[in-house]
């Protein structure tokens, strides 16, 4: 069974997200884990996954529980609030997709 995190942080404050099982696009469990005093971007981050995936590239995207999906909002998040920066393990997601298919 595999393991991804996703990690925003900023000095004196940090969110985790762990998720775990056979594929990043509809894992078995996710968690998170907030450290310090994250304030505001950690509602925004939250709203912003609830709010689903608006694209359905290669058919990748299954819900909001898609790791890539939180990723993505956590990137977002980080650019939209200085000082904030996103750090991730997953794999890019154009490895995952098949021959041909434009990422």
């Amino acid at each position: 069974m595999a393991h991804w995190t996703i990690t925003l942080e900023r000095e004196g404050a940090t969110i985790i997200l762990r998720g775990e099982g056979d594929d990043p696009h509809a894992p078995d469990r996710i968690d998170y884990d907030v450290r310090g005093s994250p304030g505001q971007i950690y509602r925004e981050l939250l709203e912003r996954i609830r709010g689903g995936p608006w694209s359905f590239q290669a058919d990748r995207m299954h819900s909001e529980r898609n790791l890539s999906w939180i990723a993505d909002c956590a990137r977002t998040e980080a650019l939209l609030h200085p000082g904030w920066s996103r750090e991730t393990d997953l794999p890019p997601l154009s490895e995952d997709l098949p021959e041909g298919a434009v990422p």
